[in-house]
């Protein structure tokens, strides 16, 4: 291991300050310790605000499994996933495509609409998972 202020590699050892991961020689912890090594870790990335989250138990248990430990960094990731074209992924999306699609082929309006309806009231029928599996284990 290297220490990430001076490079060196004698008495060098790796902890946590905050959230940040930090790997430090003796010398330069003595630094930090007296306040002589100036900012260490991670540059900042913006404005950092406090939010409270109300949740369910269970929505707090599976938050925590996903997050792995790291809540601020999950939270980041599912902002940038909601500001991606793929993140912004809905029902009505996937109708759109399904009546686009059905327009290709040369289905008439009643068809389209018999085709809408079946694949809205499978959404209270199948969970996400569900119909990826379904698709997956299909031959199309």
């Amino acid at each position: 291991m290297k220490c990430m202020n001076c490079g060196g590699t004698h008495d060098v050892t790796d902890f946590y300050q905050g959230e940040d991961y930090i790997i430090l020689c003796g010398n330069c912890r003595q630094k930090l310790a007296m306040g002589q090594l100036g900012k260490v870790g991670r540059p900042s990335m913006g404005t950092t605000k406090k939010v409270s989250l109300t949740l369910s138990e269970d929505d707090w248990n599976w938050f925590d499994e996903q997050a792995k430990g790291n809540r601020s960094q999950f939270v980041r990731y599912l902002i940038g996933q909601e500001q991606s074209p793929e993140g912004r992924w809905s029902n009505y999306a996937s109708l759109g495509y399904a009546i686009l699609a059905g327009k290709e082929l040369g289905y008439t309006d009643e068809q389209i609409t018999d085709l809408v309806r079946a694949i809205n009231s499978n959404f209270d029928m199948k969970t996400v998972d569900e119909a990826k599996k379904i698709y997956t284990d299909s031959l199309y």
